[in-house]
């Protein structure tokens, strides 16, 4: 059974903890082919909006040639929203099947504290950084990665959680 289904079809099907050292162990039936962050700012989470796309986003991208899931991470953090973090941690993978094909991917999730927020400069995706408290209406977030931030606000002793009711 999926976790969720986002507005574009694309479906979350499962998230594998395992250690980083095992990611190749678990890609063997689909490509291992991104990487995204949680990143959080004094108790709120850092989401870019995508200019292509039009909605909000958690920073990551598209593994280069060479190049590894972390440094992945790290980069793409800072090229779309200018920011770094010192010890990122890895959560996991996810596994997803996407539209319009039904292609299955990999996707490995990072996480971790800014420690300096530096001034956004906004790129070719992203036209703007937000710290959001997962309260404040925003606009439309991506449902897998909204539902990412869930399932990690642990790691922040800090955020603000979710009302109950």
């Amino acid at each position: 059974m999926a976790i969720l289904v986002n507005k574009k079809g694309h479906v979350f099907l499962d998230f594998l903890k395992v250690s980083e050292e095992e990611i190749m162990k678990y890609v063997n039936d689909a490509p291992l082919t991104h990487s995204l962050v949680v990143a959080s700012y004094q108790g709120k989470f850092l989401l870019l909006f995508n200019k292509w796309r039009k909605y909000w986003e958690l920073p990551g991208g598209m593994i280069d040639k060479g190049e590894s899931p972390r440094q992945c991470a790290l980069r793409e953090l800072y090229e779309e929203t200018n920011q770094r973090i010192d010890n990122i941690k890895f959560k996991g993978l996810m596994k997803l099947q996407l539209k319009p094909d039904d292609r299955m991917e990999y996707g490995a999730l990072y996480s971790g504290v800014i420690s300096d927020l530096k001034p956004f400069n906004e790129n070719d995706e992203a036209e703007q950084i937000i710290l959001w408290n997962q309260v404040t209406d925003i606009g439309y977030i991506d449902e897998i990665d909204e539902k990412l931030l869930d399932y990690y606000s642990d790691d922040f002793s800090s955020c603000t959680s979710r009302p109950l009711f």
